[in-house]
């Protein structure tokens, strides 16, 4: 919330000392993107890899313009959650629902003004795209729907059966004309997250640097 160039100049001395191989942040917004980058470059450091959520259930980095400005930079960007809490997953519908805090996730995606008719059509678009390729599942999906917009996946795995799938999604790609599905299908589907409700910090409290965005 505060201090972030004394920060910056921490992972500096860091990358300078040989303590560290690459710099990296996460969660940074287009302003704290390149402010950082501008930071670090004055010293000759790159700014390697910046981590944010994104998946085809929360689509905010690619509309608000944080990716093109990673790629602009040369960072790299790390998205995780690619499969959004296991909602790309294929595992829940209306009557299987998941507990705890996700709950309530599931009421705006499946209960919501379209009764779940945008995330069912979504779920459907997935298992058709899947199709295409023998032996994928809706999990690669969403993982190579990530890769196809320039971004290094990180998805969560709970078991070795889940690490294999998430690896063997490298394995393949999709098409140009999968991906024109898969963006038409998921820009319908209600919102279960926004950035305003995120909680991040939004700017540094003494430089007013807006810090998070997406």
């Amino acid at each position: 919330a505060w201090a972030n160039e004394d920060y910056w100049d921490g992972l500096a001395m860091c990358y300078e000392q040989g303590l560290v191989k690459a710099v990296g942040v996460s969660n940074y917004g287009v302003d704290a993107t390149r402010a950082v980058h501008e930071k670090l470059a004055a010293r000759g450091i790159p700014l390697a890899s910046n981590q944010i959520q994104m998946s085809l259930l929360y689509r905010f980095p690619l509309e608000n313009g944080l990716v093109d400005v990673c790629k602009e930079l040369d960072v790299d960007v790390l998205s995780y959650s690619p499969l959004a809490l296991g909602f790309l997953t294929g595992k829940y519908d209306k009557e299987t629902r998941p507990s705890g805090p996700r709950k309530a996730i599931a009421k705006v995606l499946l209960d919501g003004e379209d009764d779940g008719s945008n995330f069912n059509t979504l779920i459907q678009t997935m298992r058709d795209v899947a199709s295409n390729h023998p032996g994928a599942t809706l999990s690669q999906v969403a993982v190579n729907w990530t890769r196809s917009k320039g971004t290094i996946p990180i998805p969560g795995a709970r078991s070795l059966k889940q690490v294999k799938q998430n690896l063997a999604a490298l394995e393949w790609e999709l098409s140009g004309e999968e991906v024109a599905l898969l963006d038409a299908a998921s820009v319908k589907v209600p919102s279960y997250a926004t950035p305003e409700k995120a909680f991040f910090t939004k700017e540094d409290i003494n430089t007013k640097l807006k810090m998070f965005d997406s």
